[in-house]
């Protein structure tokens, strides 16, 4: 069925291996009992799945290989994996077909099941690329100019040829591509992680295309205008008529699936999942990011304790002191819509903190006074003490226009903000960008982008010319 590929049996696992890397055979038997020791170390564990990696010794050096197991604990899951094929071998399956239609991916080497009277456990390898990162990681880094436009060339090209030859990748995102330099030494980039993709015999339809392209487009902090329409000229091979039509689809397209994203987020906030948690204890109720501990957050939290300021600045997080009148307190109203709101915010990608724990502190029985704790980006200080202000008007005026560009499509500013809600950020190379400090002062609506355009920029007008502010 896959041709160069061969198969072979260890115990209750049958598999499907890569004759030129039939070498493993004799470490399967270690990967159907896979623990954490000297020879594989776990990168990721949870129930359903686990991710771990294992070095083969060869030559001159070693050679890395990824393991993904997929789980089946629940007797449904068993049940159903009668009536379609695991997750792995979905993954192989698409990744050879993908890689059978010309388009750059790192075929699985091998792929196995343990069967008794249901599938138990699915397994696949995949090689590890040496000296490789995601897209994200490059377009991160300080690669030259001439290099990083050639990159977005060839992305370009690549994605409009995964598009043609009718790759269907749900989760269209820089860090699904990988890159790195060939034994010629120049860039390339192939197409990873086949979790969430299908393939068709046509190719996609302009309306997919458009919505794969827009959630690329999500990732627009990491490139300027030009490097976007670089990257689009690549992709519709210089067709410039046809580029600024689909540039004005991708970034329509763009604001409908952030709006998505952040009513998902709002409800996921404050339920317990893959990216959040509840935290309890005897003096404070809480809600979380699982990339932060909250055992680090409440430590943050003991500095706000011991002032009575409403917003304090440390070792690069925010804390926003809330309160709420406990006789009208229903369910910790204002605390849960806060949190709800700022990670709503978040998801839209605009420039605000990245919401990190809301911390409820416990007072007789009653929760009336809230922490909201924020990592906000290094050099982050508010406008009001930003220093030699009116030497640098002209820089804060037009990094101030740059942050109404990027919030007026999804709401408008309050009539209330002051100059110490809103955070300035100065880079290396001396360049401003504004932050939204205070997520209660931002309100998502459904006018047209004009209407709140004009409307930002009278209150960003009046904050630059109000003395009192400053």
């Amino acid at each position: 069925m896959f041709k160069g590929y061969i198969s072979h049996s260890t115990k209750q696992v049958r598999w499907i291996i890569n004759e030129k890397a039939s070498f493993l055979i004799p470490y399967l038997g270690q990967v159907h009992e896979i623990k954490n020791n000297d020879f594989f170390t776990i990168l990721k564990k949870d129930d359903y799945k686990i991710i771990c990696e294992f070095k083969i010794p060869q030559a001159d050096n070693e050679q890395a290989y990824l393991v993904k197991i997929y789980k089946y604990p629940h007797l449904f899951q068993r049940i159903k994996n009668l009536l379609k094929h695991t997750r792995t071998f979905r993954e192989f399956n698409t990744t050879y077909i993908t890689g059978s239609r010309g388009i750059s991916v790192e075929v699985p080497v091998t792929h196995g099941e343990e069967k008794r009277l249901f599938i138990k456990k699915s397994y696949i390898i995949i090689k590890k690329i040496k000296d490789s990162c995601t897209l994200r990681e490059y377009f991160k880094s300080n690669a030259s100019l001439e290099e990083r436009r050639r990159v977005l060339r060839k992305f370009g090209k690549l994605a409009k040829e995964i598009h043609d030859a009718g790759i269907k990748q749900d989760d269209f995102s820089l860090d699904n591509f990988l890159i790195y330099k060939d034994v010629e030494g120049k860039e390339k980039i192939i197409l990873i992680d086949f979790e969430r993709v299908s393939v068709q015999a046509r190719c996609l339809n302009e309306r997919r295309c458009t919505r794969y392209l827009a959630k690329l487009n999500r990732a627009k902090n990491y490139f300027s205008n030009a490097d976007r329409l670089r990257f689009l000229m690549s992709y519709t091979n210089g067709d410039y008529k046809y580029c600024k039509r689909l540039a004005q689809q991708i970034e329509s397209t763009t604001i409908r699936i952030q709006k998505k994203d952040a009513r998902k987020f709002h409800v996921q906030s404050i339920r317990e999942n893959r990216k959040f948690g509840v935290f309890k204890n005897s003096r404070f109720y809480g809600l979380y990011k699982k990339k932060y501990q909250p055992e680090t957050l409440l430590t943050i939290l003991k500095m706000a304790e011991e002032t009575d300021e409403t917003v304090l600045y440390t070792n690069q997080f925010q804390i926003l002191r809330l309160f709420e009148n406990p006789a009208i307190l229903r369910r910790q109203g204002i605390f849960r819509r806060t949190w709800m709101h700022a990670n709503a915010l978040f998801a839209l990608r605009i420039n605000v903190p990245i919401p990190a724990g809301l911390f409820i502190k416990n007072l007789s029985g009653k929760l009336n006074e809230g922490f909201l704790i924020s990592e906000t980006t290094g050099n982050c200080i508010p406008l009001n003490k930003y220093p030699d202000f009116n030497q640098n008007k002209d820089k804060i005026s037009f990094a101030l226009l740059q942050f109404v560009k990027q919030i007026s499509p999804f709401g408008m500013l309050s009539k209330d903000i002051k100059a110490i809600d809103i955070l300035v950020q100065v880079s290396d190379d001396l360049r401003l960008k504004c932050y939204l400090g205070n997520y209660k002062l931002f309100c998502i609506n459904h006018f047209s982008v004009q209407r709140n355009m004009q409307i930002n920029l009278q209150l960003v007008e009046r904050l630059l010319k109000t003395n009192d502010n400053l």
